[in-house]
């Protein structure tokens, strides 16, 4: 499966886990509670999902790769002690705790959280000294005589062999006591996060058009070749930085990202393209509302189109992100008595310090920036008030103007559809749209129709959430 459908399974794995009956005990007991066993390809985000789940169901995270330990980390150090048998006293063996055991009681205490996930990485690239150790934690959730406390769901992830020549294979007695899911690679699926995360939209527009180089594995004479859809967000970050500072990218830095030299050579070109693209259509005046050049977007490539399609999509979704942000400044600040934003700024810096989903701890960096150069919450409250109605404002406007121009372009074609469910998949651009924008009622009008349903249901199911009181790791949890 993908890596979603992986993340959503994972999640109602772990609801149902940790269930409970009236008199507060666990409906599924301990030892029916199988592990849960991810293996994939590396740079999938099977590590990255794991703390996001703990995040979104409120519950503690530990995170451990194996193979950066030793047994005697693991299980523990061996000591002697004296006990008496049959009248006669013997040394015998104990062991400490293990450090990972450990671990997960100072979160608990750390965390303030008796619930959680204990996540255990390179679980089958284990050297030898510690391959019975792991068995035994996959079989019975204990590293040495050290049970996993009651509450805590254990899950791991591994590579087949195939991606690392070190991962060993389970018999059929531990594969009969876990739980195991095989992660695909998916480029639609990525690229809808992708879009939704803010991944550089010459990426995403690079993997529209060659969706096969998301995730590329490769033995050659000179060593082995890859990338990986990790491989692709750490490049889009350094992208963006080196825009912002005014620096040159070449195929060099790509390189040091994407492993692939062919691959990496490509994407130069393909960014260039981009580049190109992005100067030869005036993004600016398309989404407000200056530009009179129909014809020249409506006669572009097919490969042009998509380049323009993603800027378009990356602007609108930085705008309805800093909404959300702003929205979130404000419930913070309502109620805050003018002296009161200390309180709220240490609120956010344990925010930061803890484990929050990508979006949260983008949320609480802004609204900690925001109230770095005042101190007054009443004069807070209104800036953001005011900021919060020009971002309304500009982000309907730009979303309606945009709208305009590719039905002017291109009618009800596949562009401007394009547009539209794309801008679905972005989770802020949906929270952030009113039912009474432009966002839903081009959805009516161009998606409604029969022609895919399942993104209308996906409007509707996210504007239920936010119906409610969730906060928003619950609505994502939903």
């Amino acid at each position: 499966m993908d890596i979603q459908s992986a993340k959503d399974n994972i999640k109602d794995a772990i609801r149902s886990y940790l269930d409970k009956d009236p008199a507060g005990n666990y409906v599924i007991p301990k030892n029916r509670q199988r592990p849960i066993m991810l293996i994939g390809a590396p740079g999938l985000g099977k590590t990255a999902i794991m703390s996001q789940i703990a995040a979104e169901l409120d519950i503690g995270y530990v995170g451990y790769t194996i193979t950066h330990h030793t047994r005697q980390s693991a299980i523990g150090l061996p000591m002697i002690e004296t006990r008496e048998y049959g009248g006669v006293e013997h040394p015998i063996t104990r062991y400490t705790m293990s450090e990972i055991v450990a671990s997960v009681y100072e979160a608990m205490e750390s965390q303030d959280r008796k619930e959680g996930i204990l996540f255990i990485d390179e679980v089958n690239c284990v050297s030898e000294t510690l391959s019975a150790a792991m068995l035994d934690l996959l079989q019975n959730k204990k590293f040495g005589p050290h049970p996993i406390p009651p509450g805590w769901v254990l899950v791991a992830a591994g590579n087949p062999p195939e991606f690392n020549s070190s991962a060993r294979e389970f018999d059929i007695a531990t594969l009969d006591r876990i739980r195991v899911i095989e992660v695909e690679p998916d480029t639609d699926v990525w690229l809808r996060y992708a879009m939704s995360a803010g991944i550089h939209d010459a990426i995403t527009y690079y993997l529209q058009v060659k969706p096969q180089n998301l995730l590329r594995i490769e033995n050659t004479p000179d060593g082995p070749v890859f990338v990986t859809p990790r491989g692709w967000e750490d490049l889009s970050m350094v992208l963006r930085e080196h825009e912002r500072l005014g620096l040159d990218t070449d195929v060099d830095l790509i390189s040091q990202y994407v492993r692939y030299p062919e691959i990496a050579a490509e994407f130069k070109r393909y960014m260039d393209f981009h580049r190109k693209y992005s100067e030869d259509h005036d993004v600016d005046a398309i989404l407000e509302g200056r530009t009179r050049d129909v014809a020249k977007v409506a006669e572009a490539g097919a490969e042009e189109k998509i380049s323009l399609v993603s800027v378009i999509i990356g602007r609108l979704n930085a705008e309805a992100e800093e909404g959300m942000d702003l929205q979130e400044l404000g419930r913070r600040l309502d109620g805050v008595p003018s002296n009161g934003l200390e309180a709220v700024r240490n609120d956010l810096r344990r925010m930061l310090d803890g484990n929050q989903t990508s979006d949260a701890r983008r949320t609480a960096a802004y609204c900690l920036s925001a109230l770095s150069d005042t101190d007054d919450a009443d004069a807070a409250r209104e800036g953001c008030s005011r900021a919060l109605e020009d971002v309304r404002r500009r982000f309907d406007s730009h979303l309606e103007n945009t709208m305009s121009f590719m039905i002017s372009a291109f009618g009800q074609g596949q562009e401007p559809v394009s547009l539209l469910a794309g801008l679905i998949g972005c989770y802020s651009v949906v929270m952030f749209s009113e039912t009474d924008g432009p966002l839903y009622r081009y959805n009516e009008e161009l998606l409604t129709s029969g022609r895919d349903r399942r993104l209308v249901e996906m409007t509707e199911g996210l504007r239920w959430r936010t119906s409610s009181n969730m906060n928003p790791a619950q609505a994502a949890a939903a």
